[in-house]
């Protein structure tokens, strides 16, 4: 009995619609509907509110879907963890990240990756947030900068060192920056923070900048640093390439900071699918 219209109102939760929760599990919507009456009843409280044109859960029914989705990814993966040691992997790892060390060197690796595990399937979300793993059905992420959520794992893969750069062009316009402070009557080209972070007599100051250009990719700001709109504060290997052929020129190269790592992240829980923990041990191995 408790079991009894859960897997219903799983999909009425993923689908939002009866209908579409219906198709999906080849039943009729009466019966989606019958189902999810009772399972409130016996529950005692609404999960879902209905409309005459559409259906939204209630902040009980979003509770509700969020508990069971753990629970049910919970037993997938220890089904998983099971066979995984018996049998080839197989099976989807969602990883999001966004950026150019994601398109560039995270996922040739991922390539690696399924060239060696053929039945694995990788599913790469390209997003500037800092998406909720558990709730969003996220296996792994990779993030860039200090960590400050401490109810993921995460483990460092390389160090990126930054640095101020702009083109001959601007700085013959506008003049070359002596210290980090005199950034404040400059164009700055933002990226992720307007507040960039510098080593002044051994301790880290932020510098809030400002400036008429801001995205949250990194080669979108190069591109506006390269047509001599400001100054950009990128990652060293993403820049190397226009330093070399003198498009590009450092700026106030002592006074960077060398604590932004590159790290992979993943949930905190006791059973990680076999899948996930082999591309886990794959990625650090290869950094």
């Amino acid at each position: 009995m408790i079991w009894q219209g859960l897997e219903e109102f799983m999909q009425v939760a993923e689908q939002g619609s009866f209908t579409k929760a219906a198709n999906e599990l080849d039943v009729s919507t009466s019966h989606i509907s019958r189902q999810l009456t009772q399972l409130e009843s016996r529950l005692g409280t609404r999960l879902v509110n209905r409309t005459t044109r559409k259906i939204s859960l209630t902040d009980a029914g979003h509770q509700y879907a969020v508990s069971l989705k753990n629970i049910h990814q919970a037993l997938f993966d220890a089904t998983d963890q099971l066979q995984g040691t018996q049998s080839a992997p197989k099976g989807l790892i969602r990883l999001s990240g966004a950026g150019d060390f994601v398109a560039n060197k995270i996922a040739p690796l991922l390539a690696q990756f399924i060239n060696k595990h053929p039945q694995v399937k990788i599913e790469i979300n390209f997003s500037g947030r800092n998406v909720n793993l558990m709730e969003e059905g996220f296996d792994l992420a990779i993030r860039f900068g200090r960590m400050q959520d401490s109810s993921l794992i995460a483990r460092p893969l390389c160090t990126r060192h930054m640095s101020l750069v702009a083109t001959k062009h601007y700085l013959q316009q506008y003049g070359t920056p002596q210290i980090p402070d005199d950034l404040q009557k400059h164009n700055c080209l933002m990226a992720i923070t307007n507040r960039w972070r510098f080593n002044i007599n051994g301790k880290i100051k932020e510098i809030k900048v400002q400036g008429n250009w801001r995205s949250n990719d990194a080669d979108a700001v190069k591109q506006a640093c390269l047509a001599d709109l400001g100054i950009a504060h990128l990652a060293k290997d993403l820049i190397q390439p226009q330093i070399d052929n003198g498009q590009l020129i450092y700026l106030l190269d002592e006074y960077q900071v060398s604590d932004n790592a590159t790290w992979l992240v993943y949930p905190k829980k006791d059973l990680i699918p076999h899948r996930v923990r082999l591309l886990i041990d794959f990625l650090l191995a290869e950094f």
